[in-house]
């Protein structure tokens, strides 16, 4: 699920997510990296987006990494830090944060 804190709290929180995962029976998330600010594209934002959730959360959470232009090399230490999988978007998203991976030719391609 998209939860969009820090920075969108305005939007929906981990606090009021969890809470409404919980009252649905729901005891784990997997947060998405998009709508937060800053996304979760590197191990700082994860570790602030994580340490935010430990003190709101009400259901136990994980999260995705995100996978945009210019981050390969902190791929690995995302997943070495737990995010559960990546998003990347093969299309712009809309939202600022998660650009789209920009197309590459294969070596020896004359395409």
């Amino acid at each position: 699920m998209h939860v969009n804190e820090p920075g969108r709290t305005e939007w929906e929180g981990f606090a009021s997510a969890t809470r409404a995962a919980a009252a649905g029976g729901v005891t784990t998330i997997v947060d998405m990296p998009l709508n937060s600010i800053p996304p979760t594209c590197d191990v700082p934002a994860l570790e602030l987006k994580r340490s935010v959730a430990e003190r709101r959360a009400f259901v136990d959470v994980g999260f995705w990494g995100g996978a945009i232009p210019g981050n390969v090399a902190e791929l690995r230490p995302l997943y070495d830090a737990g995010v559960l999988g990546f998003k990347c978007f093969l299309l712009h998203s809309g939202g600022r944060g998660v650009p789209a991976p920009a197309p590459r030719r294969a070596r020896g391609s004359d395409a």
